[in-house]
């Protein structure tokens, strides 16, 4: 299997695509047209894809690339004639899975600071390699694991059901999202015990609790003890890393989570990307990164934690302009802090709590430190008053 800097090239290991057909490759309908979500091979885009993927978003999408935070690109606005021209792109470029039931497997969350060769390198691509074998192996939509095996983990806010993480030189704690414990094996077993508590779930009821998560599994006691032998450090890092250099290249947040086309063109002609759940990018190499209007690099930044969904007129679901509320609120964020602007109850751009408005048929709804789906503490229509509210935020 031929790979890239110690991660299989989606490009190798899929050597045949799906037809866009019913049943096969589908992006979603929204307000302003198709929604194509993209999950490169262990979250690794090559500078030939990126370059690829810029000039296909010029011609067949908005001229944005949406970073989320399951680690996935996401394009918007692709027309109905478009779409047929923007898929033949992406599986020249090798961004397409040879099936539609690999694709909707093969959430593989992985720890970007990994070196070539290293056990989290190998383990992601053995976990999306098996994950692509079981064709008649089916798991709930959005349920994933999180390869987290450098020294100290980073992806324990990040969203996953089954989580791999280090354990002294040569083993892996494998456990349940949400579990204060889990089962310690051999490194060489790890991908293959991660399946089957993924097997647990699913044999024992999982899909059928709740929204058919790991989390909520745990929740109803339903974990079987086996999973359960090995208690789980407190965790050492719950939030992004500190921007900027690292030992494998540049980690730069990017405001609102939009990376321009001509801006990811300039990233491809440098290096490669690696993406985070942060709306951060990890491009590899020493060398400068090129000046651009998205980047983040003081994490004391308030765009840095800000969740702000797509909103109207892209999303017909919301109740208002999220993205321009959020650029009118920017002065008044407390620097540091966690904040969210969504168009809806849903909160798809944040599952988390955080100093949250949602917007509503009675203008902005203030919930304070909350879920989307909070009640609100206040409602009113005046920005000045909302203003209040964010300056207000303890620091």
């Amino acid at each position: 299997m031929a790979t890239v800097d110690g991660l299989a090239s989606a490009a190798t290991t899929t050597p045949g695509v799906r037809g866009w057909c019913p049943g096969a490759w589908q992006p979603m309908r929204a307000a302003d047209g198709w929604v194509v979500r993209i999950k490169p091979w262990c979250g690794r885009v090559s500078g030939e894809q990126a370059l690829g993927l810029a000039a296909l978003v010029r011609h067949h999408a908005h001229p944005t690339v949406t970073l989320t935070q399951r680690a996935h690109l996401q394009l918007r606005g692709v027309s109905d004639a478009a779409l047929p021209a923007l898929q033949d792109g992406l599986r020249a470029l090798g961004l397409l899975d040879a099936d539609v039931r690999c694709e909707a497997r093969r959430n593989v969350l992985v720890q970007p600071f990994w070196q070539a060769g290293d056990d989290t390198a190998r383990l992601a691509d053995a976990l999306s390699t098996a994950l692509c074998a079981r064709p008649s192996w089916s798991l709930p939509a959005k349920f994933g694991f999180a390869v987290d095996a450098g020294q100290q983990p980073c992806l324990r806010a990040a969203s996953a059901d089954i989580r791999l993480e280090r354990v002294g030189t040569d083993a892996v704690l494998v456990r349940a999202d949400g579990a204060a414990a889990g089962c310690v094996v051999a490194m060489a077993d790890a991908v293959e015990a991660a399946l089957a508590l993924a097997d647990a779930f699913v044999r024992g009821g999982g899909i059928a609790s709740g929204r058919a998560r790991m989390a909520q599994w745990v929740r109803q006691g339903a974990l079987p003890q086996a999973w359960q032998t090995h208690p789980c450090a407190p965790s050492a890092t719950v939030d992004a890393p500190a921007l900027g250099p690292t030992p494998v290249g540049w980690l730069v947040g990017v405001a609102w989570g939009q990376l321009s086309a001509d801006t990811l063109a300039q990233l491809g002609s440098r290096s490669g990307l690696r993406l985070t759940p942060w709306r951060a990018l990890l491009c590899e190499g020493d060398e400068p990164l090129p000046a651009a209007p998205e980047w983040i690099w003081d994490d004391r930044d308030p765009r840095w934690r800000a969740a702000v969904c797509t909103g109207l007129p892209g999303c017909a679901q919301s109740a208002g302009d999220t993205q321009a509320l959020a650029r009118a609120l920017l002065p008044d964020v407390p620097r540091g802090v966690a904040w969210h602007v969504t168009g809806c109850a849903k909160g798809c751009a944040n599952a988390a709590a955080a100093w949250t408005v949602r917007l509503g048929p009675m203008g902005w709804e203030w919930l304070g430190w909350a879920r989307a789906r909070g009640a609100a503490l206040s409602v009113g229509e005046s920005l000045q008053a909302l203003r209040e509210c964010f300056r207000k935020i303890p620091t």
